[in-house]
């Protein structure tokens, strides 16, 4: 289960006094071990505790090519469809009008 309550709970749960810990939480005896691998090299346990303050870095993303331009010609193209399709509906609606010939 994934949400609010579920992270409530777990945030409530990792606040306890964890067993034979001498009055250490759950989330400080984590941390600990957490920090033991980073002394051992764990490059993981190293970028951990950065990600939870610092947030993940960001990513850089190719979308190749020229996206501006691409972007303009789609546009470019759906209003062209757009006119065509309303003169198509204003020659029919015309047609079809009893008042006009």
């Amino acid at each position: 289960m994934r949400g609010p309550e579920s992270d409530d709970e777990l945030e409530r749960l990792l606040s306890q006094e964890a067993p034979n810990a001498k009055g250490k939480t759950w989330v400080a005896l984590i941390a600990e071990a957490l920090l033991r691998q980073a002394r051992k090299g764990d490059v993981r346990a190293i970028a951990e505790p950065a990600n939870r303050i610092e947030g993940n870095p960001l990513q850089a993303v190719d979308l190749g090519g020229d996206l501006s331009a691409e972007l303009l010609e789609g546009l470019a193209e759906g209003r062209k469809r757009v006119a065509e399709w309303r003169a198509r509906e204003c020659a029919a609606l015309r047609s079809s009008h009893p008042c006009r010939s």
